[in-house]
């Protein structure tokens, strides 16, 4: 390979520190998606029900008809059912007062002058609840609007145990650990390393387990058959007697 070549490949591979772990991906990068509260549209009129006609089972090409359509006033009092009627405000009388205190007195049961009172709310109370038949009340009770009435807030039935967290302490660590952990903490590397050219032929390529395994298979299969190609170049043994054999029966006889 010419030295021009190499030149230009590590002018594009080292030109701005690119890296294989950051730098390189196999999907598509999107901005996060972030979980967004929508809230749901609420539903202003009901829905209409279906309209078929009664006999047909046919539905309707036009609207409904209108409940209150033949609804029409009263014709002697003049009331309208499509408007509320209004709730009569009693107006306030001057001249009570003077009335009551000018007119004749009246005595009534329990004995107490009901023009004699000067407290007029004292005078109120006594003529709406002693001189007021049953059914009047009655009537007043159930006519009365309920909206302002509202059920009693009931305390807790015994006071509630505050919730007291304990103190937070850094994680203890034991004298026997305590210098191992400073020791490994002191051999990190905490500098900015630049991924230049130096920086990865310094660092050597990674260990590949499976690159090892291959290689150590490749090598006891070449053992294997070095060994079955000495067995096949062996020489055969030869019919010839041995010298020393030959010695040995000679002394036996």
């Amino acid at each position: 390979m010419s030295s021009v070549r190499i030149a230009r490949m590590e002018r594009m591979l080292f030109d701005r520190g690119t890296t294989y772990r950051n730098d390189y991906h196999g999907f598509e990068l999107k901005p996060p998606v972030f979980t967004v509260y929508k809230e749901k549209p609420t539903c202003l009129t009901a829905r209409p029900p279906p309209l078929k006609d009664v006999h047909t089972l046919s539905s309707w090409k036009d609207q409904a008809i209108p409940f209150n359509l033949l609804h029409k006033p009263r014709p002697i009092i003049d009331t309208d059912p499509r408007e509320p009627q209004l709730i009569a405000k009693k107006t306030e009388d001057a001249g009570k007062e003077n009335a009551i205190k000018t007119r004749p007195r009246l005595v009534m049961t329990p004995a107490v002058s009901m023009d004699d009172i000067e407290n007029p709310r004292a005078r109120e109370i006594l003529c709406n609840e002693m001189y007021t038949s049953t059914i009047t009340r009655a009537t007043r009770e159930a006519a009365a609007s309920c909206d302002k009435i509202k059920a009693p807030f009931l305390g807790h039935p015994s006071p509630s145990n505050p919730i007291t967290l304990p103190k937070l302490n850094p994680p203890y660590v034991s004298p026997e650990w305590r210098m191992e952990t400073v020791s490994w903490d002191k051999r990190q590397l905490r500098t900015y390393c630049d991924p230049t050219k130096e920086f990865w032929l310094a660092r050597g390529s990674p260990e590949c387990r499976p690159c090892i395994d291959t290689a150590k298979i490749m090598a006891h299969r070449k053992r294997i058959c070095q060994r079955e190609l000495e067995k096949r170049t062996r020489r055969p043994p030869s019919s010839e007697p041995r010298p020393w054999l030959c010695r040995n029966d000679t002394r036996n006889r």
